[in-house]
């Protein structure tokens, strides 16, 4: 050992005797932290600048007549555009946009046809016909700026839907509602009883027929009794057949509507979960700014407006959900509104907190006071995000199932309504036949009575179906349909158009885009710094002389302890700067340099031994292993979106498990997972401190191979 450390020593003095190279040493420092930093830096946030990016919108609609009112969607569409400052809308002309596409000056262009609100207009015709909004994006410019843009164009989509459904079913609600008049449950009651009282009349003129040689005045009366009940039946059914008709489309519509409004309230939560994080991600940025009073007011400002939004839709949200408790009571849905109000009350709390910190801003007091309001306002977020996920579990077991049982209920009630009533109109000229016949036929003979008799049995049979068909309607088969036409109809379409909100919840919170590739970069220039130390130092000892006695070992072992101090200072460096100048705030500061310095100990083994046994062709192979890492260690992309043999091979790299105790150390460690980070970052020191006894050997041939090279003049 005291020979190993004469040789680092001596290298130590080396250094300190040659200015050139102590400046190289310095520069051997610093330059693996600007390539983690720079890259960093790069991707630290880059979402937050989508509105720079230029996207064509051009408007072609001509409009369209709905409802007796003239709409033009194109001119909507455009007006909530210049309001959205996510992306830079341009509105242009359709060859100014294709060509500016085509030249590179947009990355998308949207293209809102002229048939567009004719074909939202149709869906509410027999023969719908799908609206389009013609998307062409530029993936030549920038393949991630496409996927930007394309979801911003998903996003616009989605609120159009949300729109159209809400005004589409508002307007059925209506029409269903001018209709109720005839479709009521005293109507329907009224026709069950007719129904039985016609039965029993009938059953009581098969009796008489029974009896026609006795009494054929008798059977007279009776089919007099039937005839005059039949001109009832027959008004009743046309009135419900017509109020029926007119209701089958809407209530169609109606299901149809109520089911997509479970996608929209999805929707409508993972925007609320979208703010709170960007709300998180805000109070994350107004803590870490040393800037001016002027910036910090306009991050409050952004805070405040973020929640005044979340605070509109959870009202509106709560607002619905407590008219449709007025018509259907359920323990469960009362339970999910007690969670909204929950949540209604945090962001009100989190107003109160806001402007407090704001006046502690505009006031000017002291950075641990603004501070610790910030991090109360952390806290309540928290809280917030977990109460979205309850509220969301919430809605999906309750309120879904509510909306698809009064889209059910609707339609099974409206198809026994309407085979009752078909079934009945068969009915009633066979009824009023044979009541004229019976009537005509009272003075025949026995043969000509017990014919009609048996006709009468047969139209018994049906009209017992019939019955049957009715008696099933229950009261709260009927209730429903009722309760539902009496509900107010602005707040169930725009409950049906938008009944669920998603709760976002950051399960580690890094917050911006670039803290979670620092493990990456940080890993990544740990390498570059040991291969830039072994492209620029020797690994061989030079400065030996006969009396050191020194062996073949001790050489190799004190130059790599030169390489290990080195590389240990860079990945100092590269920890100190992540956390202080880019403003990574890792769960467990210890724990990151620690994986910064077994990192530093790890690369240098394997390097330092690649490079001193086989010279420059182990500085290749260094360079390849980390080719390979980059690709395949899931550094920036999950292994599983790689090709197979990427997966294959990720257990071999040390990449994979310097990344992932970088991940652990910014998040917060589980325990077992950064014991097993360690262990195989230790395998990889082992296996490569065997390998140097292949040192000896490969000695020669490694000089050999140098010198030639060197005699080739390259």
């Amino acid at each position: 050992m005291k020979k190993i450390f004469r040789v680092f020593l001596r290298d130590l003095k080396s250094i300190r005797k040659s200015p050139s190279a102590i400046i190289m040493v310095l520069g051997l420092c610093f330059l693996p932290s600007l390539y983690a930093w720079i890259n960093i830096k790069a991707c630290w946030d880059p979402y937050a600048n989508t509105g720079n990016i230029p996207v064509a919108v051009v408007n072609e609609d001509q409009g369209a007549i709905f409802n007796n009112k003239k709409i033009n969607a194109g001119n909507e569409i455009v007006a909530e555009l210049k309001k959205n400052k996510s992306i830079d809308w341009t509105f242009v002309d359709e060859w100014q946009g294709n060509y500016g596409l085509n030249e590179g000056k947009y990355y998308a262009l949207l293209d809102i046809p002229s048939n567009f609100s004719s074909g939202l207009v149709s869906l509410t015709t027999p023969t719908p016909e799908k609206p389009a909004i013609v998307y062409r994006g530029n993936e030549k410019l920038n393949a991630i700026a496409s996927k930007i843009t394309n979801t911003a164009k998903d996003h616009l989509a989605e609120e159009l839907k949300v729109n159209f459904v809400n005004t589409v079913t508002k307007e059925a609600l209506k029409l269903i509602k001018s209709n109720s008049n005839t479709l009521n449950k005293s109507n329907i009651v009224a026709l069950k009883e007719t129904l039985n009282e016609a039965t029993k009349n009938l059953g009581d003129t098969q009796n008489q027929i029974q009896n026609a040689n006795k009494s054929a005045e008798n059977i007279s009366a009776y089919l007099s009794r039937l005839q005059t009940n039949l001109p009832k039946i027959t008004d009743q059914i046309t009135k419900l057949q017509n109020a029926a008709e007119s209701s089958k489309d809407l209530i169609s519509q109606t299901k149809q509507t109520l089911t997509t409004s479970s996608n929209n309230l999805n929707n409508d939560m993972v925007d609320v979960q979208a703010k709170n994080g960007q709300f998180q991600a805000l109070l994350s940025q107004l803590k870490n700014s040393d800037g001016s009073t002027s910036d910090l007011d306009n991050i409050v400002n952004q805070l405040i407006n973020i929640n005044s939004s979340m605070n509109s839709i959870l009202k509106s949200d709560l607002d619905y959900l407590q008219s449709i408790i007025k018509t259907n009571p359920n323990p469960n849905i009362n339970s999910l509104i007690n969670s909204f109000q929950g949540l209604d009350s945090s962001v009100n709390n989190a107003s109160t907190s806001l402007n407090q910190l704001k006046t502690s801003v505009d006031s000017g007091a002291p950075k641990d006071t603004i501070n610790g309001e910030i991090d109360a306002l952390s806290n309540l977020t928290n809280q917030l995000s977990l109460s979205m996920l309850n509220s969301s579990n919430s809605l999906y077991s309750t309120v879904l199932p509510v909306l698809n049982n009064i889209g059910d209920n609707l339609n099974n009630n409206l198809t026994d309504i309407s085979g009752v009533l078909e079934s009945t109109k068969v009915v009633v000229p066979e009824l009023n036949a044979l009541a004229n016949y019976g009537i005509a036929s009272s003075q025949l003979s026995v043969n000509q009575a017990n014919e009609l008799n048996n006709k009468l049995s047969s139209l018994s049979l049906d009209l017992n179906n019939i019955n049957n068909k009715m008696n099933s309607l229950s009261d709260d088969d009927i209730n429903s349909l009722t309760k539902l036409l009496s509900m107010n109809t602005d707040e169930l379409a725009s409950f049906i158009s938008s009944p669920l909100i998603t709760k976002e919840v950051d399960v580690y919170g890094q917050g911006v885009f670039g803290v979670g590739l620092t493990p990456f970069y940080s890993v990544l220039a740990i390498w570059v710094g040991v291969l830039l130390l072994s492209s620029l130092l020797t690994t061989e000892f030079k400065n030996s002389t006969q009396k050191d006695h020194l062996n073949i070992w001790q050489k190799h072992f004190g130059k790599m302890l030169l390489f290990l101090i080195l590389s240990l200072i860079q990945s100092t460096i590269i920890v100190l700067g992540d956390v202080y100048l880019l403003g990574v705030n890792p769960q467990n500061m210890l724990m990151l340099l620690i994986f910064g310095w077994i990192c530093s100990v790890t690369f240098t083994f394997i390097i330092f031994t690649l490079v001193a046994i086989f010279g420059n062709v182990g500085k290749a192979i260094a360079v390849v292993i980390m080719v390979f890492q980059i690709a395949g260690a899931g550094g920036i992309y999950p292994i599983q979106t790689n090709p197979k043999i990427f997966g294959m091979l990720e257990p071999l790299w040390p990449f994979t498990y310097g990344i992932n105790g970088f991940r652990e150390a910014i998040s917060g460690p589980i325990w077992s997972t950064v014991y097993k980070n360690i262990l195989a970052l230790g395998c990889f020191v082992v296996f490569f401190f065997c390998m140097t006894v292949l040192k000896k050997p490969f000695h020669k041939l490694t000089k050999t191979m140098e010198h030639k090279f060197k005699e080739s003049g390259l």
